[in-house]
């Protein structure tokens, strides 16, 4: 999976960090170290909450880190996916049936936890899971093995003994 926040995004998130701290001084390789250790989930918007929520309740002397960022955003997108009877209940309405709920499922928790409106994670949901139907593949016919002799190639059973062994038998 690709990382949902931006190099640059990340690079805000460890600026606005840094100015709780009295606007310390960091290194690109500073940047760098913080965005290859935040979860691939991260968004940028909820990087951003996520240090206002850390520093609205630390003291001014605890330094936020990736760690804090993953857990509070991780915390955020809990938050936001409905309770499985909700999601039971959506499914009815919507008529998913047990072939195509996990795709509904897996669609509409990403989708809400990143923060799309439960409306409209509904509706994309429903959709992914109508054309996620993967079929059975189709079984490829039997083949005869070919198998190689000496004198050129020929299909096993196809030849006569003679002519594997020579004249003599």
């Amino acid at each position: 999976m690709s990382k949902q926040i931006k190099y640059e995004d990340a690079a805000l998130v460890y600026a606005k960090i840094m100015t709780h701290h009295g606007n310390a001084q960091f290194e690109d390789t500073d940047v760098q170290q913080f965005w290859r250790e935040l979860d691939d989930a991260v968004n940028a918007n909820d990087a951003w909450d996520a240090v206002e929520e850390f520093y609205g309740s630390h003291p001014g002397t605890d330094w936020m880190r990736s760690g804090d960022v993953n857990i509070l955003t991780k915390r955020m997108r809990a938050k936001r996916v409905p309770e499985n009877t909700e999601i039971e209940r959506l499914m009815d309405r919507a008529g998913i049936d047990s072939d195509h709920a996990t795709a509904y499922r897996r669609k509409l928790v990403h989708d809400t936890g990143q923060g799309v409106p439960l409306d409209q994670a509904h509706a994309i949901a429903v959709e992914a899971s109508q054309r996620l139907v993967i079929e059975a593949p189709k079984p490829k016919p039997k083949t005869r093995p070919v198998r190689h002799f000496i004198g050129g190639q020929a299909k096993a059973g196809d030849m006569r003994l003679e002519d594997m062994i020579g004249g003599a038998a």
